[in-house]
């Protein structure tokens, strides 16, 4: 829970004395008047906690992912072939709750599939005007696709050429909105084959809230890879005094 206006909540130190000259005196009405006291602290209270800009965060368990897939004249087709195998063995790893959409853009953007759980992207029918590359278009395409109740992720793939636009102004927006931004550099020109290098996400990790001393208890990972043959090792750590332990 928080507020975007804490100062307000000063005022709640006001209910105890709308309290005291409210409170009844008279023993013939004294329900009533109990009750009609109780009411109007009540929607007192909830008028300063609105004043005050109260947001209750809830943790989603769901995720919501958009792919912007640049197709300007400055990809090759091997470089865009690269960029949906990549949304391919990410759509691929995600759980059943997850879903993706995918934003295909040079000078405008356009929607190539929307927000859906079971994305299968196996080659692209939109055509957008490959003249110039304007990101920010599609980041704000991309934006206005995610569901309200969902973490929220966006993925660039592309060359990083951008000529039109301010993406910058775009990414801020997102921040100011929860939004991650990854991006994938495509490279390779003509000869592309593949997004450079392997990438490894740790997406959830759960542990219980409390745990006694000398308890033992389970720590669930959640990781995911853009390729399958992918090799890590995993190490935990724990704090004891000022050392940190590895196990």
């Amino acid at each position: 829970m928080s507020f975007t206006n804490s100062n307000i909540l000063l005022l709640l130190l006001l209910l105890p004395v709308v309290a005291v000259i409210g409170w009844p005196r008279l023993s013939y009405r004294r329900r009533r008047d109990s009750i009609s006291l109780v009411i109007r602290l009540v929607l007192l209270t909830l008028l300063i906690l609105g004043l005050a800009g109260i947001q209750v965060q809830q943790a989603a368990d769901k995720l919501a992912v958009v792919f912007l897939i640049d197709m300007s004249d400055s990809m090759s087709p091997a470089m865009q072939s690269a960029a949906i195998n990549y949304v391919r063995l990410a759509t691929e790893a995600m759980t059943d709750k997850d879903q993706a959409a995918v934003v295909v853009f040079g000078a405008d953007a356009l929607v190539e599939a929307p927000m859906t759980e079971k994305l299968e992207l196996i080659q692209i029918g939109s055509d957008p005007i490959r003249l110039n590359t304007d990101l920010a278009e599609a980041m704000r395409l991309g934006l206005a696709l995610f569901p309200a109740d969902t973490a929220k992720r966006m993925v660039v793939l592309s060359d990083g050429k951008q000529t039109i636009g301010d993406a910058e102004e775009v990414a801020r927006l997102a921040a100011a909105t929860d939004v991650q931004i990854d991006y994938v550099p495509l490279i390779g020109g003509q000869d592309a084959q593949q997004v450079s290098g392997p990438e490894i996400l740790v997406k959830d990790v759960r542990v219980p809230t409390t745990v006694n001393e000398g308890e033992e208890f389970d720590l669930t990972v959640t990781i995911v890879s853009n390729r399958r043959d992918v090799s890590l090792k995993c190490a935990c750590c724990r704090r004891v005094g000022s050392s940190i332990v590895r196990k």
